[in-house]
């Protein structure tokens, strides 16, 4: 991308993707280059879904609240058209969309989100279509005793791992509170401690909690199915469950004429968000090759591309790069935790039942946060509640 004069026409800067990463990008955008920017924002759905609170829904606390990607657009003043993004011709400024429609673009910021691909048989996967419904009766068959032994497992570092916490936690309490006796509990992660990520202090807590609520941590292994069965390890020993509940395994978007790493296919970028090798392309979220999947995460990269875009155009903005800053809200069917660590090293991690940002979000965004907060003010209650 050039330098831009002020007395140009607007530079045309288009997202691709609907979620975290590419509303962020929207609002960041609008804020900080103002009309100097016309946005389009290519979106494979009509909504952008608040996942983060799908753990909750199978336990009755709390909601995944949706939010018309067309009432968003039109906040921000940018063109929404509904398709998918699947090739870049970045020498030419334009994308081809799955419907075969061509869109031109000065400036691409890819946002589409990473694929998930189930990695146990006769699983529940969540994040997957109707696995909100599988938990509900998993907990019904666990209740009624025709299940007894549950595992939930992370089959990979490379993800987001605090939704299964939530899961294994809110299962354990849902269990306590019907007086089930007997149900014998997992957590299968590669991870050495529980949410290592957060470091000690919030391992610490977590494995109190976990061992409180009477889930037992089997860290430090991969799960393996064979002939039916689970195995922990390469050549470990049959793990016998009655059931599994797993996360899945994450892999990138796969968009034709987009570099990306040979093995998982996620793009390369730098601290400001652009891809490598690729002028006038930029990436923020899981498509990404950050390792760490989440909304918070998502929203900071977005943050930095914004920024780097409108320091082009010739703005009074100091681009910042993104210094990773991971907040969790961890759900446990009692009262939350709050978890902070700073990636980058230069802060102390830390683990609270009292908030550690502003507004105790889940999905802890400069922008979109306070924007999702007013458009949630005037309904009945709040998605989940937690102390501040």
């Amino acid at each position: 991308m050039t330098e831009h004069s002020p007395s140009q026409a607007p530079v045309h800067v288009l997202i691709a993707g609907g979620g975290v990463a590419a509303l962020e990008a929207l609002i960041a955008l609008r804020a900080c280059a103002g009309d100097r920017v016309r946005i389009t924002l290519v979106a494979p759905g009509p909504e952008f879904v608040y996942r983060p609170m799908s753990v909750a829904e199978p336990f009755d606390l709390g909601t995944a609240r949706r939010y018309p990607l067309g009432d968003v657009a039109a906040d921000f003043g940018a063109r929404l058209v509904p398709a998918t993004v699947v090739a870049v011709d970045a020498p030419a400024r334009r994308v081809r969309c799955r419907s075969g429609e061509i869109l031109a673009y000065d400036v691409l910021v890819l946002a589409p989100g990473a694929r998930t691909i189930e990695a146990f048989e006769d699983a529940i996967t969540f994040w997957h279509p109707g696995a909100g419904g599988a938990v509900r009766e998993l907990l019904d068959r666990v209740r009624k005793g025709h299940a007894r032994r549950v595992a939930f497992i992370a089959p990979t570092r490379v993800g987001w791992g605090l939704p299964l916490y939530e899961l294994a936690l809110m299962t354990a309490a849902e269990l306590r509170r019907h007086g089930v006796e007997g149900a014998e509990l997992f957590l299968v992660t590669p991870e050495a401690r529980p949410l290592e990520v957060f470091g000690d202090e919030a391992s610490a807590t977590v494995a109190r909690l976990l061992g409180a609520a009477g889930v037992e941590f089997v860290g430090g292994t991969y799960a393996d199915q064979v002939r039916g069965r689970l195995r922990l390890g390469i050549t470990g020993p049959a793990f016998p469950v009655d059931a599994i509940v797993a996360l899945p395994l994450i892999r990138g978007p796969r968009l034709v004429g987009v570099p990306a790493e040979p093995q998982l296919g996620f793009i390369p970028v730098d601290v400001h968000g652009r891809v490598a090798d690729t002028e006038g392309v930029y990436a923020a979220g899981d498509a990404t090759d950050f390792p760490v999947k989440q909304g918070g995460l998502a929203a900071q990269q977005a943050d930095a591309v914004a920024q780097h875009i409108a320091a082009r155009l010739g703005l009074a903005v100091s681009p910042e790069p993104f210094r990773p800053v991971l907040r969790g809200l961890l759900l446990t069917g009692d009262e939350p935790r709050f978890l902070a660590a700073d990636l980058h090293g230069e802060g102390a991690a830390r683990a609270s039942a009292q908030a550690l940002w502003p507004g105790a979000a889940k999905i802890a965004a400069r922008h979109l946060a306070p924007y999702l907060a007013d458009r949630d003010r005037d309904l009945e209650a709040p998605a989940v509640a937690v102390p501040t």
